[in-house]
């Protein structure tokens, strides 16, 4: 049985999706910073993401 795909995807259209969690906030906070010049915690990412 696999894991339930996680999905992020910011303001701009950017998304990321992966089974892994910690991959997801990790990738959205990367991009946050080098895209945007912000700064995300872990729980900021967490709220926004949803099932695929």
């Amino acid at each position: 049985m696999s894991k339930a795909m996680q999905q992020a995807t910011c303001s701009c259209g950017f998304s990321v999706t992966s089974e892994n969690r910690n991959e997801v906030v990790k990738v959205i906070q990367e991009h946050a910073h080098d895209e945007h010049g912000k700064s995300m915690t872990r729980d900021d990412v967490l709220a926004m993401m949803k099932q695929a």
